[in-house]
């Protein structure tokens, strides 16, 4: 799919594919996985999905990476949170405690970023 599809939905509203909750099947079998508080988890293509409060409250960092500015500024928004922000050779980066989204190119993603990886 060409990124301008994506975010043209986003435009327009057509986020049919977002939860108003956290994924259950995601609360029912994150545990199997034995991460460690701390782990880093990626969440790819997050849009402003809840799940990244909630891995957080697992004692996660969170790395999300989402293609539209527009889910981003949704994300913090309605969580009511002002992330630190600055410019990356990837995309504009936002941090807020534990939660960090890129808005930029999930496959565009280098070794460096992803080797403390442990969870997606």
């Amino acid at each position: 799919m060409h990124p301008d599809f994506w975010l043209q939905r986003w435009h327009d509203g057509q986020i049919g594919f977002h939860r108003e909750e956290v994924m259950p099947l995601l609360q029912k079998h994150w545990q199997d996985l034995q991460l460690p508080r701390g782990s880093r988890v990626l969440v790819p293509l997050c849009g402003k999905t809840l799940d990244m409060h909630w891995l957080a409250a697992q004692g996660h960092r969170v790395l999300g990476v989402e293609l539209s500015p527009l889910a981003v500024s949704q994300f913090f928004e309605e969580a009511g949170i002002q992330p630190q922000h600055h410019t990356t050779p990837l995309g504009e980066h936002y941090l807020a405690g534990s939660i960090e989204i890129i808005c930029g190119d999930a496959f565009a993603l280098d070794d460096t970023l992803l080797a403390d990886i442990a969870g997606i």
